[in-house]
């Protein structure tokens, strides 16, 4: 909605006088007609405005205007430059280009690194600062996962396609789990598709999957509907004597090109070790 511009003089009317976010329904008042979130309300015990008594009265006509005014993104001043109904507001926030997050290094591999700041900047930041943790890998490829055991997960950002993905693995209890999540929003991960084999030409487990956002995802908690999940010891059927573990890999826009197919494999590009593992 971006043709339609805010009412900054009923806008300036909806801001709360505690969490100075814009107020919606319930909106609670008190005794001398002042107005606050419901959120604040339940936190005070006076009016912030008058030092008054709150009532038990909602500002009905208020909730009518915030519920037709038209709202700038929460994050204009980084750059974004759409308005919204409340409702359709609140779902863009949630996948604003222009939202701050911290670097997805720093939180996944525990790296010391302050930095936040919108996507666009994010994979840029990336990119200059924390290129020894890259694997610049083409959409076809083989990794080899280093001494395989239980309740460790493996993690790895690869560059793939001029796009970033981590790539991850938990073996834990009776199940390995595998999944390769896109450094992005979710309408822009799931044109992705990835695909894991493990074995040889004459006895392997394939399986294909969409890719799905890294935000979407708890990176810490792999759920079984957000990843390949195969038996731990049909794994180790396939484990090394030195207990690694070698696996193809496809990640491709849309459609996997030629995924298992037996005229692909001596033309892999590249084997990459996974080495890092975090307990």
């Amino acid at each position: 909605m971006s043709g339609m511009q805010p009412d900054w003089k009923l806008l300036k009317e909806l801001d709360c006088p505690v969490c100075t976010e814009y107020m919606a329904s319930p909106i609670k008042m008190c005794e001398n007609g002042h107005s606050i979130c419901g959120d604040c309300k339940e936190r005070l015990t006076v009016c912030p405005t008058c030092r008054g008594t709150f009532v038990n009265v909602r500002n009905i006509t208020l909730e009518n205007l915030a519920a037709a005014a038209i709202y700038p993104c929460k994050y204009q001043d980084a750059g974004c430059k759409e308005n919204f109904t409340l409702d359709e507001r609140n779902k863009h926030l949630s996948v604003c280009l222009y939202q701050s997050r911290k670097c997805p290094v720093s939180v996944i591999l525990g790296v010391d690194c302050s930095w936040t700041g919108d996507l666009f900047h994010m994979l840029v930041h990336i990119r200059a600062e924390h290129a020894n943790v890259i694997a610049k890998v083409p959409g076809h490829f083989n990794v080899i996962m280093l001494d395989l055991v239980r309740q460790r997960v493996y993690f790895q950002m690869l560059l793939v396609l001029g796009s970033f993905f981590w790539l991850i693995c938990c073996s834990e209890n009776k199940e390995f789990k595998f999944t390769v999540l896109h450094v992005h929003f979710k309408e822009g991960s799931e044109a992705f598709k990835y695909g894991i084999k493990i074995g040889n030409s004459e006895e392997y487990i394939a399986v294909t999957r969409k890719c799905q956002s890294y935000l979407h995802v708890d990176l810490k908690a792999l759920e079984r509907k957000n990843s390949v999940v195969i038996s731990y010891d049909t794994v180790l059927d396939f484990v090394n004597e030195s207990g690694c573990l070698s696996c193809e890999i496809e990640i491709r826009r849309e459609k996997l090109n030629g995924f298992v197919l037996e005229e692909l494999q001596e033309h892999l590009e590249v084997v990459y070790a996974i080495g890092s593992v975090l307990n």
